[in-house]
């Protein structure tokens, strides 16, 4: 028999926490949806974890559910990280190719990233999410998407970062921890909106992906295949349901429907 490997993906959203079991055998490309399920959320606003215990008590039930239906025991998870303090901001970097021969090596381009990184200014109480390189700049030539093996003597980046508010991190990685889970990757909402549906010719040619949701909108845009701006917008369907409620003089759910 192949071997199973299964992926682990948990949703926390404004309106609904979800959990996906994907499975990928050995030697095929293909992932087969194996288990889905979702419960509504309590604890969560525009995107973010306010209540943690609330958060948790949910997962739980979920992974209960899915044990009693398909007998796995789940341990590790891809968690997302949403809401309007997610933000975007490019960066620059500079260093000396390293390299006698003036080639451009893999250990260039990691430190151009990271003193790119480094030269970004974030408020207090903001971490460093994500990274992407938006171009390469060597001897003054811009534009270059791939710079490993070049010959050059000055390189240069500009990259665009993402980041978050620690404390509302710290309650997404608590609410997931108490529930007996442990966090395999943190993936900002935006980019896994763009994994799951955006193609790479689409991100070549240039595409704007926006994703509404109960509490949140967010808006990611992609060219010639880099992520070149993310913001996340503190409003989503769930204002539209209460303008219907407000201006009809109607019940929510009504509204909602």
């Amino acid at each position: 028999m192949p071997k199973a490997n299964l992926i682990v993906g948990l949703d926390i959203g404004t309106s609904t926490i979800k959990i996906l079991i994907a499975e990928r055998k050995d030697k095929e490309q293909n992932f087969e949806v194996i288990s889905q399920t979702q419960e509504p959320s309590f604890g969560v606003r525009r995107g973010v974890v306010v209540d943690p215990e609330k958060v948790s008590r949910i997962i739980q039930i979920l992974l209960n559910r899915i044990k009693t239906e398909t007998g796995h025991k789940i341990n590790s998870v891809c968690v997302n990280i949403g809401g309007a303090h997610i933000c975007s901001t490019s960066s620059k970097g500079m260093v000396a190719v390293s390299r006698a021969d003036r080639n451009i090596s893999k250990e260039d381009v990691e430190r151009v990233l990271e003193e790119a990184a480094k030269s970004l200014f974030l408020p207090s109480n903001n971490e460093i999410l994500e990274t992407s390189p938006k171009e390469f700049i060597v001897d003054g030539v811009g534009d270059i998407k791939a710079v490993e093996g070049l010959q050059g003597g000055r390189l240069e980046t500009e990259i665009l970062v993402l980041s978050n508010f620690i404390p509302f991190k710290n309650n997404l990685t608590q609410a997931v921890l108490d529930s007996g889970l442990q966090i395999s990757d943190i993936i900002p909402s935006p980019l896994a909106s763009s994994l799951a549906v955006l193609s790479e010719r689409q991100k070549e040619l240039g595409v704007a992906l926006l994703d509404i949701g109960a509490g949140t909108s967010s808006l990611a845009v992609f060219e010639e295949g880099d992520l070149i701006h993310l913001t996340v917008f503190p409003i989503g369907s769930g204002n539209i349901t209460q303008d219907i409620a407000v201006g009809l003089k109607t019940d929510i759910d009504v509204a909602e429907r």
